[in-house]
């Protein structure tokens, strides 16, 4: 059975897409730094391993503004909130653009990590009140987090194209007059968003204390884990492991870029009919992905295919949490956001971290093994601890 579920409020078309250019724009500053480690490193004569701090303090400012944001703006108007945060991200992206040594690039990522988190925080929650009267809601989260998959196929390659032929700064300064076209966007097309309800600390706990949300958050937290925990030796696994060069791999890590674009739209589709079924496909999908690439012989087509299939994967998973708490909990969906995305944020730096001892310790073959395992744990998940759940579970709007 199909149930379609409505947003409600007055947002319209150029606020939802507003919203999803400022994410790109966010999303891509995030990224960028991995492109454009090597060019930092020498410009400034430090090591990679300190450039890879431009990575790291975006993340854990991330992780903090992402609660502390939507918890102490409680009660503004969250145009305002999202205005500054956008204005704050043009900030950041021209301090680093222009800084004139190393402290005031950490000092810029710093400042964007804290719009990151905080535009997550804030703006994952509000997808529905900023769509068009009537719009569904998994249409309308299909559309916001196009953003985060067409990073990976325009942004940070185009960021990377910039920085080697123009230098690092430039793919920064392009940056900032996207960000200041995205705020004039947002400027003259968001609504006034009056906060549903104030938010405190201990309601962070609400959403993992619903049975229903807590059953997404589950399955949810070890497709990602499962997949980031492979995705951040994306390039050392094919090139120790399979003995690709740096142009294949390049063209792979495209390939991937667009199965995830392909991806947020099958969300989009299946989650209209169930949503749980999105979690299904994505985590089997991941699962053929790795059983092939940790027992088959690594050649350039078979390479193409479970490539793809694990960029599909990944692609469906962030539209799918928010499409699930949207559908089940919707009115835990705002002050859900704050955690869901720091969940974003703390399983990318796990991930790293369990993907680097396993790599450091074995291969990447058992690395490819062990996400098997998790993502076919997820998978049984989906028919067992959530069995039962439709897009009906709670009402329907008919």
């Amino acid at each position: 059975m199909t149930t379609t579920h409505f947003s409600s409020h007055n947002g319209n078309w150029l606020s939802l897409l507003s919203a999803t250019f400022a994410c790109f724009i966010i999303v891509t500053g995030e990224f960028l730094a991995i492109s454009v480690l090597n060019n930092i490193a020498y410009d400034f004569q430090i090591s990679t391993g300190t450039a890879g701090l431009t990575v790291t303090v975006t993340s854990i400012a991330g992780m903090v503004s992402s609660l502390f944001v939507p918890i102490y703006a409680k009660n503004i108007d969250r145009r305002q909130v999202l205005l500054f945060l956008v204005a704050l991200m043009i900030l950041a992206n021209a301090i680093t653009a222009f800084a004139s040594n190393f402290s005031l690039v950490l000092l810029g990522r710093f400042a964007l990590g804290i719009a990151l988190g905080g535009f997550w925080g804030v703006a994952a929650g509000l997808v529905v009140r900023l769509a068009p009267k009537n719009m569904s809601i998994t249409t309308s989260v299909t559309i916001f987090f196009s953003a985060v998959t067409l990073v990976t196929v325009l942004g940070v390659p185009l960021g990377a194209w910039l920085s080697d032929n123009y230098g690092w700064r430039t793919p920064y300064i392009a940056l900032v007059i996207a960000g200041a076209i995205a705020f004039l966007m947002q400027y003259f097309s968001l609504p006034s968003l009056k906060p549903s309800s104030s938010m405190q600390w201990k309601e962070l706990l609400l959403m993992p204390s619903h049975p229903i949300a807590r059953k997404g958050l589950v399955i949810f937290t070890l497709i990602f884990l499962a997949h980031f925990s492979a995705y951040n030796y994306f390039t050392v696994f094919f090139k120790q492991t399979a003995g690709f060069i740096e142009g294949q791999i390049s063209a792979l890590l495209l390939f991937f870029g667009v199965a995830s674009v392909v991806g947020n739209i099958l969300a989009g589709y299946v989650g209209k009919h169930n949503v749980r079924y999105n979690f299904a496909i994505s985590a089997l999908l991941l699962a053929l992905a790795f059983l092939a690439l940790s027992v088959l012989d690594f050649n350039w087509a078979t390479s193409i295919i479970f490539v793809f299939s694990w960029g599909v994967a990944a692609g469906m998973v962030p539209a799918t949490i928010n499409m699930w708490m949207h559908v089940h909990v919707p009115e835990l969906t705002e002050k859900g956001s704050a955690l869901i995305t720091f969940m974003f944020l703390i399983l990318i730096t796990i991930g790293s971290l369990v993907g680097g001892y396993v790599m450091d310790n074995f291969n990447g073959g058992v690395l490819m093994m062990s996400m098997l395992i998790i993502s076919t744990l997820a998978f049984l998940l989906v028919f067992t601890f959530a069995r039962g759940l439709t897009n009906c579970a709670r009402f329907c709007l008919k």
